[in-house]
């Protein structure tokens, strides 16, 4: 069953439409205090061909703006800096496509990443192959870019993750769609894309759109690449975690939601993850981006290159990674460094005569 989402530029959320309100007075009463909200005039309604639909608002109009730490915040419309990164030379580079634009304009579970830890980042990007991994469909897998700030204890407490996944329980399809997610309470709850009952992102652009299709995507043995070039950065001046895609300034996620990741981010990681429910007691079939082991190499295993941290300088550097794997039979990572830039491979296919 395909499920319709409205979503809205400036700002984009994924929120499904109910003709029928049913249950108390009270819960119908926030339900309603939850629709207004949401309802923000619109300029312009764009139907994308997968079904989506997204409402052009004003940027004023977007929910982060109901976020009581937000209520009297400045609009920044650009960072104060303008990173050059150092590149590897790629060919056969494929375009990805928001499917929305062909039709108009406007830590439970487990993973394999590679990490940096016990110094001060102020940024990370990486170069990131998309696929469409199978998912079952209570479950999520997914590709990203994370900064996170932990307290003394060294818990993670405030926590960015950017990247593409496949989650039908939240968007109702097996699509694979670009995501943006955080946290400023250890994982107590996580806020995706921007929900209308979790605000904080705010979205400057009118060209990209968090939360919809991407497309093409890897199929095991491509040439390619087929991939999305992803970075998370910290203005030093405003302190605001800016989301970039390419040369692209998404939008921000505005200093004051964090407590630890006022100055800078203490972990940065890069890899897969995916949600494991153990149905049948036995380990999930759930993929982690293409489905294939690390030692599968280039266009075979998922691949994450052009991998770099900001340092206190404000500069782009290569950073020296530690792989980490909880299910190593199950999901696994291998970090490549060469003379021009890391080779990041992961992925697995879940459950397999080793991985029970």
């Amino acid at each position: 069953m395909h499920n319709i989402k409205r979503v809205l530029i400036f700002f984009l959320a994924f929120v499904l439409t109910t003709p029928l309100v049913s249950g108390t007075p009270k819960q119908n009463t926030e339900i309603f205090k939850q629709l207004k909200r949401l309802n923000k005039p619109y300029v312009k309604s764009i139907k994308s061909s997968d079904g989506d639909i997204f409402d052009c608002v004003k940027l004023t109009d977007q929910p982060a703006f109901d976020h009581p730490l937000l209520k009297n915040h400045t609009i920044q419309l650009s960072p104060t800096f303008d990173l050059e990164w150092e590149q590897s030379k790629k060919t056969n580079e494929e375009p990805i496509t928001q499917i929305w634009q062909l039709s108009g304009s406007c830590l439970d579970g487990t993973e394999a990443v590679a990490y940096v830890h016990g110094g001060k980042y102020f940024g990370a990007r990486g170069y990131m192959d998309v696929w469409n991994p199978q998912v079952h469909k209570d479950e999520l897998s997914k590709s990203l870019i994370s900064v996170s700030g932990s307290n003394k204890a060294n818990k993670i407490i405030d926590s960015i993750e950017f990247g593409w996944h496949v989650n039908p329980r939240m968007n109702g399809d097996f699509q694979t769609r670009e995501f943006l997610s955080w946290t400023n309470n250890g994982y107590k709850t996580i806020c995706y894309n921007i929900q209308v009952n979790c605000p904080g992102f705010v979205q400057v652009t009118k060209g990209s759109a968090m939360g919809v299709v991407l497309k093409p995507y890897f199929t095991y043995g491509d040439n390619g690449p087929v991939a999305v070039d992803l970075s998370i950065l910290q203005d030093r001046i405003t302190g605001n975690w800016w989301l970039k895609s390419g040369k692209e300034n998404i939008g921000y996620l505005p200093k004051s939601l964090f407590t630890h990741l006022q100055k800078g981010a203490s972990i940065v990681t890069w890899g897969g993850r995916i949600k494991n429910y153990n149905y049948h007691s036995s380990h999930t079939t759930t993929q982690m981006g293409s489905g294939h082991f690390s030692n599968e190499g280039l266009s075979k295993a998922s691949l994450i290159t052009d991998i770099y941290i900001v340092d206190e300088h404000n500069k782009p550097k290569r950073p020296s990674l530690v792989d980490h794997m909880t299910r190593r039979e199950c999901y696994d990572v291998k970090h490549i460094d060469s003379p021009t830039t890391t080779f990041l491979y992961f992925g697995g296919p879940g459950k397999n005569k080793y991985c029970r």
